[in-house]
């Protein structure tokens, strides 16, 4: 009579059977790892108290420009901070319908947490540089001329900025930097005609 054997494999070492390794179970509420684990995202997300002190700096700059007791120059305190609102509420919904159209990959709540970053660090700057035009309003007739070219530096420093955070919230994403940086550049230049329309509307 036959008789059917069942055998195991041993292990060589120790003439045991051999474990058998159970299969790897993923972990409950586990996150795979993310594509670039060497960058972190840029931290737009500031205290209430900073975006207070760049409207805050951005009004101040127009009117360190009124010290010396100009009529004129007190009545266009408020073109800075005017444009900047204007840019904010006409340009931003361009750039988020544009952002969507292109199929890009940053979200929407990214793209507006860079431009407000970019604003709120000009409005520090701006408040930075309030001291030196409320001297020279004082002590000369130059202050509303160097609150114009110090209001143009600012836009430009605000533009830039917005440039760099959405190309690195494009990047981040595991977007295509060439394509956002061309679209944040035609974006920026679009705010950027916005804001001079509104600055010299609100100045002259």
């Amino acid at each position: 009579m036959n008789v059917a054997v069942l055998t195991m494999p041993l292990s060589e070492s120790e003439g045991v059977p051999a474990a058998v390794a159970p299969p790897l179970v993923p972990t409950p509420g586990a996150t795979p790892s993310p594509p670039h684990p060497d960058l972190s995202p840029p931290d737009f997300h500031a205290r209430p108290w900073v975006h207070a002190r760049a409207v805050g700096g951005i009004a101040a700059l127009g009117l360190a420009a009124g010290v010396a007791g100009q009529a004129e120059a007190l009545a266009r305190a408020p073109a800075g901070l005017a444009a900047a609102v204007g840019v904010i509420l006409l340009a931003t919904p361009a750039l988020v319908v544009g952002h969507q159209y292109l199929r890009m990959r940053a979200s929407p709540g990214a793209l507006l947490s860079a431009v407000a970053d970019a604003f709120t660090r000009g409005g520090v700057v701006a408040l930075g540089v309030s001291p030196a035009v409320v001297w020279l309003s004082a002590t000369s007739d130059l202050g509303p001329t160097v609150g114009a070219l110090v209001l143009f530096a600012l836009g430009a420093f605000v533009l830039l900025r917005t440039l760099l955070n959405l190309v690195d919230v494009e990047r981040l994403a595991g977007g295509s930097t060439e394509g956002a940086g061309t679209f944040a550049l035609l974006w920026t230049g679009l705010g950027g005609l916005i804001g001079l329309r509104l600055l010299f509307f609100f100045t002259f």
